[in-house]
């Protein structure tokens, strides 16, 4: 038994654990309903248990958002390019905008495919050949045949510049005139105005799906690249008919990143499902112009510039310090939590 209704008392834990509890009965809930009695310590054990408390009902207070076929019957409209066009890119509040939905998560499926098939097949092929001619006309024929790996991660970081200039550009032309971005027109005083019944504007929703798209793909395309799985046979190995080990290819720091992507995604699925997208965004503005700079200073090192790197670097540190260092913990989260 968990405690269903939360009350005023001494043994209701900060909101953080909260929080905490009920991502993990989201996650891993439906499957494993009993997962608090498997907590040492007695911290699944109400009604004084750190991680006791169900708050899983909280959804209950989201309005659904209509999904492809419940768009269909309110509109009296059929399954036609038309409908589906007016679905996705003219209608706001769809289930498009919440990404723990079946139709986002159908959605995102596929435009991962889609979009990995673009990037093998066409965006890394072409900044590969770039990254060739620029290679031998800066560092010789010798340098390129012994360093063809550089070469690929030189494509791959001009994929992620293109990503990150083009999602800044888009940010700051869509959230030019937001209030949230505006002091004169409230600021963040109205992130959570008429939250969460506000409206979900079709350029949000798809600034929050174009940034899943990229993350979860960059997350595959790091284990593709860090590890290497064999088939062994069962007998002698404990039954096991696959083996998973480091690939020839994988990063340095792939432990790292690993855990960034898995943070970075989480934090996308949980603000789409409970209906943070204005906070959201702009945590997501704030890093991604960050990341310009310092994809300029790994283009401009492949390039020996070494005067230009510096000052892309140095500028990267600006951009850091400035705003995640500054503007995202002592602006936005304190007007967020202290101002609304």
């Amino acid at each position: 038994m968990t405690t269903s209704t939360i009350e005023k008392d001494s043994s209701i834990p900060p909101g953080p654990i909260l929080f905490i509890t009920m991502v993990t009965d989201m996650l891993i809930g439906y499957v494993f309903p009993e997962w608090r009695s498997w907590l040492p310590f007695n911290l699944g054990t109400p009604p004084s248990g750190l991680f006791s408390h169900d708050v899983s009902g909280v959804l209950n207070y989201f309005r659904p958002l209509p999904s492809y076929r419940e768009y269909l019957q309110s509109s009296s409209q059929g399954i036609n390019f038309q409908s589906l066009q007016s679905y996705a890119f003219s209608t706001p509040s769809t289930a498009l905008g919440d990404l723990s939905s079946p139709t986002a998560i159908m959605t995102v499926f596929v435009l991962v495919l889609f979009f990995r098939k673009i990037k093998y097949s066409f965006i890394l092929p072409t900044f590969t050949a770039r990254g060739l001619e620029i290679g031998m006309s800066t560092h010789g024929k010798g340098w390129v045949i012994d360093n063809q790996e550089r070469i690929v991660k030189f494509a791959e970081y001009c994929l992620r510049l293109m990503y990150h200039f083009t999602i800044s550009a888009f940010g700051i032309y869509y959230f030019w005139d937001k209030p949230w971005w505006n002091p004169e027109k409230g600021g963040t005083k109205t992130l959570f105005i008429g939250f969460p019944e506000h409206t979900i504007d079709v350029g949000m929703i798809w600034y929050y799906l174009v940034q899943c798209i990229y993350n979860i793909e960059a997350l595959v395309s790091l284990l593709e690249l860090s590890l290497e799985i064999k088939l062994q046979n069962p007998l002698t190995h404990y039954g096991i008919p696959l083996r998973v080990g480091w690939s020839k290819t994988c990063r340095g720091d792939v432990r790292e990143m690993f855990i960034h992507h898995v943070i970075t995604n989480m934090l996308i699925l949980i603000s789409s499902t409970f209906r943070f997208t204005r906070i959201g965004s702009m945590v997501f503005l704030v890093h991604d112009i960050s990341d310009v700079p310092v994809d300029l200073s790994k283009l401009a090192n492949f390039l020996k510039w070494k005067k230009t790197t510096i000052s892309f670097f140095c500028d990267y540190d600006y951009s850091v310090v400035r705003h995640e260092n500054d503007h995202l913990p002592f602006c936005y989260r304190k007007k967020c939590l202290h101002g609304n």
